[in-house]
């Protein structure tokens, strides 16, 4: 399960693209207290650069509407990380707009939008297990930002 881990995080990021997201990331940490939605725009971006932008077009696959839940290693890593994926937009959404069911709500359309968008484009498969734990994230998200403020 760690290879998928690795597998599925060591996607060649470039050193300009590192540099890039750390500059942005930076600045969205910098100006979280004036302007409180940057933060929740850097991780709408992330999400949609991981999804979307990172990968070359070429899958031909149909859209996965079957639940797999943890039949074996790599889907249980997958799910994770789609549960990973979504939890700061959570927290980030939280710290700007108090309204749970909005932002989980919010983070379900984000989802479809980029399951959609891979189907399309043919940059990742479009699976409704990814649509179930990017929800799942944003929700989490939004509980851990809850207990902690």
């Amino acid at each position: 399960m760690l290879s998928q881990i690795h597998y599925a995080t060591s996607a060649n990021l470039s050193p300009s693209e590192l540099v890039l997201l750390v500059l942005l990331g930076t600045i969205a940490w910098h100006n979280r207290k004036d302007k409180q939605w940057l933060p929740v725009v850097y991780c709408v971006f992330l999400i949609l650069y991981i999804t979307l932008l990172r990968r070359a077009p070429g899958y031909n696959e149909s859209i996965r509407l079957r639940l797999k839940l943890w039949p074996n290693a790599g889907v249980w890593a997958g799910n994770l990380l789609n549960l990973i994926l979504y939890v700061p937009y959570g927290v980030t959404s939280w710290q700007w707009k108090r309204e749970g069911k909005k932002i989980v709500v919010a983070g379900f359309a984000l989802s479809v939008f980029c399951e959609v968008l891979q189907y399309l484009t043919g940059r990742g498969m479009a699976d409704v297990n990814d649509v179930l734990f990017n929800t799942l994230g944003a929700a989490v998200g939004v509980w851990l930002a809850r207990r902690i403020a």
